[in-house]
């Protein structure tokens, strides 16, 4: 798959199973799309604050703030995206605040169940439409949306369809048509699912994968496979780990090693075979998962490896995007 053909929607919404890693996989997509050229837009529709961490960047907000050269961030959260509505369609500058309280828009999403969700999505196609209302902000070529975790997920692009069958007419059905619209158009958005190369996760995946094309009628593209563990051995090398606790290999191991300045005992080498035994046994047992994920969906799987950090920063997530890219013109 050429690169130009993945990035064609301007929309790239990543979700999944709560701690499958998508925040990190959405910030590995914004930097592959930054550097074909593309000016990004990463967002965030919670308060969590993950993304600015893994860029080493101050707090997020409304405001699109430059990260990184070429990623834009900011956070999109319903009081500011209710305070633009009023002021862009209806020019109530002066009154919009007073209507933008946390409190205030508790109780009228309350009374309006979607509505929350309605704000944030368009706040999305105002970008994908080429608009900004913040000063110094550019175009953005690439909109990348952080959603929430699957669960939500599917309410969330679900909601303008609520709208949209409650009110037949009016400028919210319209605006609600325009919503879906964009999220419906293959060309202009696509929905990438993160998961684990687990039962759990990789079921739940397939689930979800079904209702956006089902239910909401919503394209999926890959599927990140994330947090896989690498091929370590060839068959034969496999083969070999059963004998390298044997006492006499265990010497010739200790004395190798010796030789070139390494000073193991024989402790060490059963702490170091017992490890790739575990990784082995692992990575077998994610191949079960990752052959259900490929028999399960007719969308590329995207296989990231496992980073053993002990946190995340930007240099892993540069890591993972160099893994998408050399993934994606491979499909």
């Amino acid at each position: 798959m050429q690169m130009e053909r993945f990035l064609e929607p301007r929309v790239l919404i990543v979700s999944g199973k709560g701690g499958v890693g998508k925040t990190t996989v959405a910030a590995a997509l914004a930097l592959v799309a930054a550097r074909q050229g593309r000016t990004v837009c990463l967002a965030e529709v919670d308060r969590k604050g993950s993304l600015p961490r893994l860029f080493d960047a101050p707090g997020l907000d409304y405001s699109p703030k430059e990260m990184s050269p070429g990623v834009w961030g900011m956070n999109i959260v319903p009081e500011d995206a209710l305070g633009e509505y009023l002021e862009v369609q209806y020019h109530m500058k002066r009154i919009s605040k007073a209507f933008t309280s946390t409190h205030f828009v508790d109780y009228i999403t309350t009374a309006a169940p979607g509505l929350k969700d309605i704000l944030v999505l368009g706040k999305i196609w105002y970008l994908e439409q080429g608009r900004t209302s913040s000063a110094g902000a550019p175009y953005f070529d690439t909109i990348v949306v952080d959603a929430p975790a699957a669960g939500h997920m599917l309410t969330f692009l679900s909601a303008p369809m609520g709208l949209s069958d409650a009110l037949r007419v009016g400028p919210v059905r319209r605006q609600s048509d325009w919503l879906l619209d964009m999220l419906r158009d293959p060309q202009r958005t696509r929905v990438h699912l993160v998961t684990l190369a687990e039962e759990m996760p990789v079921s739940e995946t397939l689930e979800t994968s079904a209702a956006l094309h089902d239910r909401v009628g919503i394209s999926s593209g890959a599927v990140f496979a994330n947090a896989v563990y690498s091929k370590l051995f060839t068959p034969a090398e496999a083969k070999s780990l059963e004998s390298l606790d044997r006492d006499p290999m265990v010497t010739a191991l200790v004395t190798e090693a010796k030789g070139v300045g390494l000073d193991l005992d024989p402790g060490d080498i059963d702490a170091l075979v017992g490890y790739a035994r575990f990784l082995e046994a692992r990575r077998s047992i994610q191949n079960v998962h990752l052959k259900k994920l490929d028999k399960g969906t007719e969308e590329p799987v995207v296989e990231l490896p496992f980073l053993f950090s002990a946190g995340l920063a930007l240099p892993d997530i540069e890591t993972l995007a160099d893994r998408i890219e050399a993934e994606i013109e491979q499909l």
